[in-house]
This record gives structure tokens, C-alpha cells and sequence, in this order.
């Protein structure tokens, strides 16, 4: 048995050697593959022929060793080296290399989760990260918000140029001088229409009635008039607003005689809702024969009648005799319930409607700084009080109401025949409507003719006149400033704050603060008023504090979060003293819809992406694994691993924790091949080779000759 043996001894050699040589080849062969790991072949005897197995020590003998003889050898294991490569760099951003021991997870198009070393990843055409063969690569996807979603393993995606994303402001920076110094801010500007008439109650009509000289009465020779003279009438009832006066009725020139006035008219019947009085006599008007612009009441009469005028001129101006009056050329004059389509003005003797149906754009003036345009909508119902509440709105001007923590202070009244205070606001007085602004220069509201304008239900476009004129000059130190917010959408909104002097005391400045905001779109009405507080400093100008520091910006009608909130940060604005105050927002965190343009992929794992308008977001973050046995892993080719029965379950991971590694992002982790132990180890087994077969060689020569034996 003993050549027999011998040969197939020998095979088992031939055989371990070759497949030494198949794994030293494959090692060679893929020693420029990227995250390749080279194996070695691990050998191990294969039977014994045992002899004996020995003996023991005796008294009389030592002991006799085992007599065993090997009948070859057997390749047990071929063990992958999952010792790291190099880690070589890569021009693709996407290319990723692991410094430790976890694997990539893949997802194969069957749905099986493979694992990798080979960090050479692209996007597809759905923008996913995919290795070479189209495997996806998991990972923690992210929400609508860009919150990384550690709950499930997703496809990674990179959409660069595809995503947007907008980051709505949450901080405002400002800086500047609110000095102690200068005027109190304690007077506002006041501005007031020309006195606005109601057209609802009718104007008296003269059309009927005659105008002639008439001879002195000989009765009463001395009741006579001399002079050019004209009339008007008007409808009168005890008690009720007088009409708008009549035409101008002449003129008419006497001479030592009276003026005889014939079929006066008759008012009308007021109708069902009672919009004007029932009006019950007539009121007769003249001029003076050296004023023909002035007219005084010269006698009260019934509808119809005829009346002759003796009157003479200093009889009918006397005002300091009860009953005489001049005549109110605007006769009855707005209210709160006035309709806007029944409001007049009068021009000279003319009345001009102002308001018609349709849409009214406004325009105001803040400081010499134009406010974004408001739309009121007309219709027959529409009032004064609501064009009111809406100019209130739409100038930002902030009551009382807006701060009951620090009320906002009334103004000084420096109206001649007025007394008190003036509450900020729109109002009706005397027939005007006044708007008094916020206290302070830079909150002084101004009005013109391009404020109004009125576009019809028919499109015809006018600009109503209504004859706005300062009546009160604003006085106090301010300081004002712009910025640009955005809200979730990235739309920009143009916020405006007004800081005024409120008070100073022997240790305290006290500045308020005011915003508006022309993108402010609250659920009804027209505000542009967003905020209120306070800013204080103390002796030595250091901040103290600010009060009402978050500014709520509405955005009810369009599809962005609302209220946009953010908080304007006072704290390096100074309270020193300085020529004048200063203001200025020098930055804020929010920014427009910007594009993904570009990525990082960290150590971490988290991608981050950079968008066009500076922001950066999380788009993902790649997940590892480790195994506890990875040589238990079942290669399936194209370097990638399967889960083994003896690999243990895969341990999952973020890059640096659980001790998966980390990542290098820009880079590969080379070919672990050791080519120069692989030519080392080839030349080793050549050389089992050609020993075995030389003893294949050297068995069948004793065979011959033992052939030999029997010729």
C-alpha cells in the first residue's frame, strides 16, 4: 500500500497548489479593483495511516511516540483579508470610501440588501445613488422638511437641480444710533380732506322759480336795496341738516327797490328709507352788494311761495343778531354711515362725486416713503366708515390697542381752536376726515392727489380729490430702516421699522419701534402694522432691553405658512449720542427658492445639500453594517457580499458609531492585494508543484523496477 499511497498523497499536494494558485491569480488579477479583498488558502492535513500509537513510560522503557504517516493534505478554508486598502482619491464627489470595518448596503433589483466596499457610486436617472451595476444604495431618506428619517433604509437620492427649497426669516440683525438726544417724539403729523358732502340728501332745485326788480313798497319808502345782487335757497326743516343750496339764481342789479322772487320750490317726499329729512320750507341766501362771494340767510318761507327782499345788507350780516347765518356752501357733510358713492366735494359752487362702484387703489406716504398700494372694494353699499377703518389700515398707523402692555401715547394738539390730545388714527371732523399719524418725522403721514385712485366697474380710471392738506407738522427724534423678509415660500416681503424718541429720564432712553409690513395679507381688512415695542438703554447707551421683539407678518391668502414670525434683535444697536438717530437691519437668516447646485457628503454619512440662495439642507444620510464574522459572508461577484449562514446579522450603523467606520467622501478604498507576497506565495506553490509531482515521479520509477524484478 505504501506506493499507492504515495501517489495519491502526492495528488492531494498537486491539488492544494493549484488551488493555491487559483486564489494567488484571482488576488493578482483584481488587484486594481476597487474595495477588492484578497484571500488566502489555508491548508490542513488530510488522513493519517497510524502504525502504532505509541506507548508509555515503563519502568524498564522511556515511552514510545505515536508512529503516524500523513496521507496528504486538504485545502479547509478560503479565508478573505478584510484588512482596509489605501483610501485613493476620486474626482467624483459621490465616491466614498470606509475607514473601518463596516460594508455599503445596496439594494439589488430583486429587493435582496447586498453589501460592499466599493464606495464608486453615480446618480441614475431618478437622481438615486447607484453603484456600477444599478444597485441602489440605502440609507435615512428625509421628510418634506428636510429631517433625516432614521425609521426605515430608503435609495438615496441627490435632485440636484430638481429640489428647491426657501428658508423663511427667523432673525433680524440691526444695528445703528437711537441717540438720546433731539426733540421728543409727543407730535404727530395731521392731515385733513377739504369738508366732503353727502349727496344723498338733494340739493334744493331753483329751476322753476324767477327772479325780477320789484318797486319800493309805498307802505315802507325806506325798506329798499341797492346793488348787483344774486340768490340761492336751500330746504329746511327745525332740527334736521339744511340741503345743499341751489344754482345761483341772477344776478339781478336794483336800484332803490326790492327783488321779488316768484314760485319758490317744493321739496321732494323723502322716500321709504328715510335717507334725507321731510324738509318743510325753503331758506332764501344773498349775497352782499360788495361781496358777491359771501351769502347770508335773509329770510325762512314756505315751499311755493313768492317773496320779495327788502333786506337790507348790514341787517342780513349782522351775525350777533339771532337767526342770521351764512350759508354752509357744503351743505350736509359726511358721516360714518355716509355711502362712499354719495360723497361729494365741492368745487366753487359745483359738487363733484368722488367715489363710484368698483375698485380703489391706495397709496400713502409714511415719512417720505411711499407704502404699498391697498385695493378697497366699492359697492353701493360701501360707507365712509369703512373707507375709514381701511386708510387706517393701509397707512399702518397703531393704536392704543397694539401695545396695552405700554400704551402708544396721543399727540400734542396744536390745532388752532382745539385742546387735548390726538389719538393716532383716521377720524370724521366737522365733515373731514383727519388722519393723525403715529408721533414722530419718520411716521408722518402725507396725502395727494396719486393717492386715490379709482378704477370704475366700467374701467373708466379717475383720482379722487379730496383735498388732503397738512393741518399739524410732526416733530421728535426718529430713525427708520427697510429690509427684505421671506417667508416659507421665499416670496419677499418689505418690512419697514420706525423708531421714535418716547421718553428719556436721568438713566433711561426709551425708543419705540414700529413695523409694518406692504406683504402683511391678514384674513380680512387691509393692515400693514405688524408690530409694536420698546427699546431701552441705559446711562452709558448699552442696550437694556426691547420689548414685542416678534414680528408677525400674516399670510392667510396665499399657501405659505402663517403668520411668518420672526424676532428683530436690538442688541447691538447703541444709545450714544450722536447728531442724529440711525438705523439699520445689516442682516437676517431667511433667503428665496433656490435649486439644489451642489453636495458634501460628511464623515457622518449626512448629505447636505447647497442650493443657489445659500441655504443648506440634509438630503440623507448613508446607513453601514458590520458583521461579526464577515469571512462568513458569500461573495456573489461584482464585489458584493451576501449575508452567510456563519456571517453573523448585519449590525447597522451610522458612520462613526457602532463601529462601522467612517466615511471619506471624494475617495475609494483600493485593492488590499499584496502584490509582492502574491509572487512570494506563487513561487511557493510552483514549488509544491513540482515537489509533489516529483515524488509521483519517483513512485513510478520503483514501480518499474519492481516490473523489472519479475523478466
Amino acid at each position: 500500500m505504501g506506493l499507492a499511497s504515495a501517489l495519491s498523497t502526492a495528488l492531494t499536494g498537486l491539488t492544494g497548489a493549484e488551488t493555491m494558485i487559483d486564489v494567488i491569480g484571482n488576488n493578482l488579477a483584481n488587484s486594481q479593483t476597487v474595495g477588492f479583498k484578497a484571500s488566502n488558502a489555508v491548508f490542513a492535513t488530510q488522513y493519517l495511516q497510524t502504525g502504532s500509537i505509541g506507548a508509555a513510560p515503563t519502568a524498564n522503557s522511556g515511552g514510545v511516540n505515536p508512529r503516524q504517516t500523513g496521507l496528504g493534505s486538504l485545502v479547509v478554508d478560503i479565508r478573505p483579508d478584510f484588512t482596509p486598502g489605501t483610501i485613493g482619491p476620486s474626482a467624483s464627489p459621490t465616491d466614498m470610501a470606509i475607514q473601518g470595518e463596516g460594508f455599503f448596503q445596496v439594494q439589488a433589483a430583486t429587493g435582496e440588501t447586498l453589501y460592499t466596499r466599493n464606495g464608486i457610486f453615480t446618480t441614475n436617472a431618478q437622481n438615486q445613488l447607484v453603484d456600477a451595476s444599478g444597485n441602489r444604495v440605502l440609507g435615512f431618506g428625509v421628510d418634506d422638511k428636510f429631517q433625516i428619517q432614521e425609521s426605515v433604509l430608503v435609495p438615496l437620492s441627490i435632485p440636484l437641480g430638481a429640489s428647491a427649497v426657501a428658508a423663511p426669516t427667523e432673525n433680524v440683525y440691526l444695528e445703528g444710533v437711537l441717540t438720546p438726544t433731539g426733540d421728543l417724539a409727543d407730535t404727530a403729523a395731521v392731515v385733513e380732506s377739504g369738508v366732503l358732502g353727502d349727496a344723498s340728501a338733494p340739493r334744493a332745485d331753483s329751476s322753476g322759480t324767477t327772479i325780477s326788480v320789484a318797486a319800493k313798497d309805498p307802505a315802507a319808502p325806506d325798506d329798499s336795496i341797492t346793488g348787483n345782487y344774486s340768490y340761492m335757497v336751500t330746504y329746511y326743516k327745525n332740527g334736521e341738516a339744511e340741503s345743499r343750496p341751489s344754482v345761483v339764481l341772477g344776478p339781478v342789479h336794483v336800484t332803490d327797490g326790492r327783488v321779488q322772487l316768484t314760485d319758490l320750490p317744493t321739496p321732494p317726499a323723502p322716500g321709504a328709507d328715510g335717507e334725507f329729512p321731510a324738509y318743510d320750507e325753503v331758506r332764501i341766501y344773498r349775497n352782499l352788494s360788495d361781496d358777491p362771494n359771501s351769502f347770508y340767510l335773509v329770510d325762512t318761507v314756505s315751499p311755493g311761495s313768492n317773496y320779495v327782499d327788502s333786506r337790507s345788507d348790514a341787517e342780513i350780516s349782522d351775525l350777533a343778531t339771532a337767526g342770521n347765518q351764512p350759508l354752509d356752501l357744503d351743505g350736509p357733510t359726511i358721516n360714518p354711515g355716509t355711502r362712499l358713492v354719495d360723497v361729494v366735494r365741492r368745487d366753487g359752487l359745483t359738487y363733484e362725486p368722488q367715489f363710484t362702484t368698483g375698485v380703489l387703489e391706495f397709496t400713502g406716504d409714511k415719512g417720505s416713503r411711499g407704502l404699498t398700494t391697498r385695493q378697497l372694494e366699492i359697492t353701493e353699499q360701501t360707507t365712509v366708515q369703512d373707507l375709514v377703518e381701511f386708510m387706517e389700515d393701509a397707512l399702518g398707523i397703531q393704536s392704543t390697542l397694539d401695545d396695552p402692555s405700554h400704551p402708544i401715547p396721543n399727540s400734542i394738539n396744536n390745532i388752532p381752536g382745539e385742546s387735548g390730545t390726538l389719538p393716532p388714527g383716521v377720524s370724521i371732523v366737522d365733515g373731514q376726515i383727519r388722519v393723525v399719524s403715529n408721533n414722530g418725522v419718520d411716521n408722518a403721514v402725507s396725502l395727494n392727489l396719486s393717492s386715490f385712485r379709482m378704477t370704475a366697474v366700467g374701467g373708466a380710471v379717475a383720482n379722487p380729490n379730496l383735498g388732503f392738506g397738512n393741518v399739524q407738522e410732526a416733530a421728535g427724534q426718529s430713525a427708520v430702516t427697510d429690509f427684505v423678509a421671506y417667508d416659507s415660500l421665499g416670496v419677499p416681503l418689505n418690512v419697514r421699522v420706525t423708531s421714535v424718541l418716547e421718553s428719556r429720564t436721568g438713566s433711561t432712553t426709551t425708543y419705540r419701534w414700529f413695523a409694518d409690513a406692504g406683504g402683511n395679507d391678514p384674513l380680512h381688512g387691509a393692515d400693514l402694522s405688524v408690530g409694536t415695542g420698546l427699546v431701552s438703554f441705559d446711562s452709558e447707551g448699552n442696550f437694556l432691553s426691547a420689548t414685542n421683539t416678534t414680528v408677525a407678518v400674516a399670510r392667510q391668502n396665499t399657501p405659505s405658512t402663517s403668520p411668518l414670525e420672526f424676532n428683530l434683535d436690538f442688541s447691538k444697536v447703541s444709545g450714544l449720542s450722536a447728531g442724529s438717530a440711525s438705523l439699520a437691519a445689516t442682516r437676517q437668516d431667511g433667503s428665496p427658492a433656490g435649486s439644489l447646485s451642489s453636495y458634501t457628503i460628511g464623515e457622518d454619512g449626512v448629505i447636505r445639500g447647497v442650493f443657489t440662495n445659500g441655504v443648506t439642507r440634509d438630503l440623507g444620510q448613508v446607513e453601514l453594517a458590520r458583521f461579526s464574522n464577515p469571512s462568513g459572508l458569500v461573495q456573489r461577484g461584482l464585489n458584493l457580499y451576501a449575508q452567510g449562514v456563519n456571517s453573523g446579522l448585519p449590525i447597522q450603523g451610522e458612520p462613526g458609531e457602532n463601529g462601522v467606520g467612517s466615511l471619506v467622501s471624494g475617495a475609494v478604498e483600493l485593492s488590499n492585494t499584496d502584490v509582492g507576497r502574491n509572487l512570494i506565495d506563487l513561487v511557493l506553490a510552483s514549488t509544491q508543484y513540482r515537489g509533489n509531482s516529483r515524488v509521483i515521479t519517483t513512485v513510478q520509477q520503483m514501480m518499474d523496477e519492481l516490473l523489472n524484478l519479475s523478466r
